[in-house]
């Protein structure tokens, strides 16, 4: 039986395991992938207090270091299903068993939006991505479409300037990037197509590339999709403490409305998504679970 599982290892997961480890809580953390998330799939970091310039593999790699110095038990498994028991500890079951505990915190992050085309799933890793620092290397000196309209859509189509022949941004309404994702375009030298969806992409094993809804063709070798995230809260809908847009409903102790379950970072209903504030709400989360389980 664990004080604390915590579903998720990104930054505001990683927070809470340092915060719930420290304060004297056993703790488990479990995520199906490696430690950061999305959070290691961000190219460069500017806005996080303490670091001038930095990777997100960096920033990631560096807070899974901590977890590991404050020896965190943490396992690789999808989680399937939280139960709440009868008796007040919670079941949380995972694709390699099943885990107790007195106290859950959810913080699964949100996942990338897919373009929702017919012909999607059949190119993704055979042309499509969702991750400029992953899989931009594999596309040097080869033309790339990315699709999306802010920051995250720009900045990454800058970073993947520095490997391909060239880059197409198309967004499908108006620009919502803000001045400094642009200059960094402008200064890549990227061409912009506005006001245009694309509707369907084009190939045979891979994609060779997408068409406009002008009936306009682009040849591409690769895509590189940044349509926004979703909360990742499928797996609680049994819970019910989601709001219609899947993310949860929390207080200002993270806490949702079942004793002994909080929320934290990219999942909760909140006005501003950012690593700093995912950290913070990390820390609250375990802290204010701490307090309730001395009670």
């Amino acid at each position: 039986m664990y004080d604390c599982i915590i579903v998720g290892m990104g930054c505001a997961g990683m927070s809470a395991g340092i915060y719930a480890k420290r304060a004297g809580l056993n703790t488990l953390m479990v995520d199906e992938a490696m430690p950061g998330e999305n959070l290691a799939k961000i190219s460069v970091i500017e806005n996080y207090l303490g670091f001038k310039s930095i990777t997100g593999s960096e920033l990631a790699l560096q807070m899974f270091e901590h977890i590991k110095s404050e020896d965190v038990q943490y396992k690789i498994a999808k989680v399937l299903n939280i139960r709440i028991n009868d008796d007040g500890t919670k079941t949380v079951f995972t694709s390699k068993g099943e885990y107790k505990s007195k106290g859950v915190i959810i913080a699964g992050g949100r996942k990338y939006k897919k373009s929702g085309l017919a012909n999607e799933d059949k190119y993704i890793g055979k042309g499509i991505s969702y991750c400029a620092v992953c899989d931009g290397p594999l596309y040097k000196n080869k033309t790339i479409v990315v699709l999306g309209g802010g920051n995250s859509a720009f900045e990454e189509a800058a970073y993947l300037s520095r490997f391909a022949k060239s880059v197409t941004i198309i967004v499908r309404g108006s620009i919502k990037a803000d001045m400094q994702a642009r200059e960094q375009v402008n200064k890549a030298n990227i061409k912009i197509i506005a006001q245009r969806s694309v509707v369907e992409f084009l190939g045979n094993e891979y994609i060779t590339g997408v068409k406009l809804d002008d009936d306009t063709v682009i040849d591409c070798e690769g895509v590189f999709i940044y349509f926004g995230t979703v909360a990742d809260t499928s797996f609680i809908k049994e819970l019910d403490i989601t709001d219609e847009n899947g993310y949860i409903l929390v207080d200002n102790c993270m806490k949702t409305k079942y004793d002994g379950v909080y929320a934290c970072g990219d999942v909760i209903k909140k006005e501003l998504y950012q690593i700093a504030t995912a950290v913070s709400d990390g820390a609250i989360a375990a802290t204010c679970l701490k307090r309730e389980l001395d009670k």
